[in-house]
């Protein structure tokens, strides 16, 4: 039985897109600062797995969250912001990630999506000017949802 030609390429096309998702996992990992509930800066990665946390901070000041065929919910309805901005850093590949915000935050999208989709249904507060929190990063064949 012979291979076709494609056989070697495929494999090497699997080996690159699992190689893909460990690197951005476990970047997202090691540079974690903290899982702790009342940190100042996040950093969450879920590969083939699923992490849910909350975080009440009085001083947030944003962090990284990454999702590899594997879910991240992060409610932050407890926490409050340190300045006027904080920027998280999203990487999604093939998996979800849920971000739960305050009332009375602002939230500005800067995410690239591709196959994927982030979907963003935070009420914008009206009045004085909110706190914004600054979405960075990309959505591969994914999802970002963020709510109120």
């Amino acid at each position: 039985m012979t291979r076709g030609p494609y056989v070697g390429r495929g494999i090497v096309g699997i080996a690159a897109i699992i190689g893909l998702g460990v690197l951005i996992a476990e970047s997202a990992a090691t540079r974690a600062p903290s899982a702790s509930p009342h940190a100042t800066r996040i950093g969450h990665a879920a590969f083939m797995s699923r992490v849910d946390q909350r975080n009440t901070s009085d001083a947030f000041r944003g962090g990284e969250v990454a999702a590899v065929m594997g879910r991240v919910d992060l409610d932050l309805r407890g926490a409050a912001m340190a300045g006027d901005e904080a920027v998280i850093e999203v990487d999604v590949v093939m998996g979800r990630v849920g971000l739960r915000i305050p009332d009375d935050w602002t939230v500005v999208s800067e995410m690239v999506e591709a196959f994927g989709a982030a979907d963003i249904r935070a009420a914008r507060p009206e009045g004085p000017p909110a706190p914004r929190l600054v979405l960075r990063g990309a959505v591969l064949m994914g999802r970002l949802d963020v709510r109120n």
